[in-house]
């Protein structure tokens, strides 16, 4: 699905809500980035869990002795310059590196402020991811204070007419954090990358090695990870979401083989795009043998001429549901992010691949 700014579905990728120091909404789960220490050289400035239509990525700084690479840089000038300040909290050396791991503006939007703060900051990306970035965020500002009312008043308007109790309780929450993104959108500046990088890179930020690598086609065809090998540490952007993957306009077919190559790398400690740190591949295994089964079952209800919708109601993806998928706002993330999004590939250009 292309993410068109007429499209509902913008207020997923396009938007996310940082609230301001002392200001509480009790219907916005998007409030402040928690810092957790990984690994000894890795801090994660985790996100609130991303199951409402508003969302924001998880920034990832690994700290040398001599320079910061960050993993991301979060999508609005107040949650960044918090983390900014936080960081000068942790270390003196000077943020050399931003890694844009994919191109969905919960994870790159704010690459303005640490450039600006580091005027040296180089921003790497996926050449696939500059495209797309450049294509979607070129007049950012503009486009979304036009259309940000728009379709927060198209949502209201679904949710007053919505039966489903999860339904209504997922678009009020959502448009409870939407009604204060708008000012957050006046400051934001998009900021193109600097350097394309499609295959694998080798920086060294001090006594520290770090790796940037393309492995394939995840949540994106661009995603890059970043392989710490000294803290057996990998942060996988948006290839790895917990505890709800995202599928929108993800291509599943090559996407465990993917999630294969990034087990083999020798992390023993994974940091999501959204979620917490997780320390082993359960669920990394759990998401691809998901990958594996909904891709299955697409293709025979292609071939059996299914209809989107009822498709959508048919696909079973109960074992990972009962694992993970535990609360009304869970259950309409994973409808709205993976499942409706798997479905929407099922169209007379693109058909699901079968598994071998």
């Amino acid at each position: 699905m292309k993410h068109s700014a007429a499209s509902v579905l913008v207020l997923i990728f396009a938007f996310a809500i940082v609230l301001p120091s002392g200001v509480v909404n009790a219907g916005c789960e998007m409030l402040e980035y928690h810092r957790v220490q990984a690994t000894p050289h890795v801090y994660l400035f985790e996100a609130a869990e991303g199951t409402t239509g508003i969302v924001n990525g998880n920034i990832v700084a690994v700290i040398g002795k001599e320079a910061i690479l960050l993993v991301d840089a979060g999508q609005f000038p107040s949650a960044s310059r918090k983390v900014l300040g936080e960081l000068r909290s942790l270390s003196q050396a000077p943020v050399r590196y931003i890694v844009n791991t994919h191109w969905h503006g919960d994870h790159l939007l704010a690459d303005s402020v640490f450039k600006d703060a580091f005027p040296k900051a180089e921003i790497i990306a996926h050449s696939h991811t500059i495209s797309e970035a450049n294509r979607h965020y070129k007049d950012y500002v503009e486009n979304s204070l036009k259309q940000f009312p728009l379709l927060m008043a198209d949502m209201r308007k679904r949710m007053d007419a919505s039966s489903s109790v999860d339904e209504r309780l997922w678009m009020k929450e959502t448009l409870d954090c939407a009604e204060l993104a708008i000012p957050e959108i006046k400051i934001t500046r998009y900021l193109p990358a600097d350097r394309p990088m499609d295959s694998k890179l080798e920086i060294n930020l001090g006594d520290l090695p770090v790796v940037i690598e393309h492995l394939g086609t995840g949540n994106t065809p661009g995603d890059l990870v970043v392989f710490v090998e000294a803290d057996k540490l990998v942060a996988t952007g948006d290839m790895i979401v917990f505890p709800s993957p995202y599928a929108i306009g993800s291509d599943l077919e090559p996407w465990p083989a993917t999630l294969e190559r990034l087990m083999h790398l020798g992390a023993e400690v994974y940091v999501p795009g959204h979620g917490p740190v997780l320390r082993d591949t359960a669920y990394i295994r759990d998401v691809e043998d998901l990958l594996k089964t909904t891709r299955t079952q697409l293709s025979v209800l292609y071939d059996q001429g299914v209809a989107k919708m009822e498709a959508a109601q048919q696909l079973d993806t109960s074992s990972f549901r009962a694992k993970y998928i535990n609360t009304p706002m869970r259950r309409q993330a994973f409808d709205q992010f993976f499942v409706k999004a798997a479905v929407s590939a099922m169209d007379s250009t693109k058909k699901p691949s079968k598994v071998p």
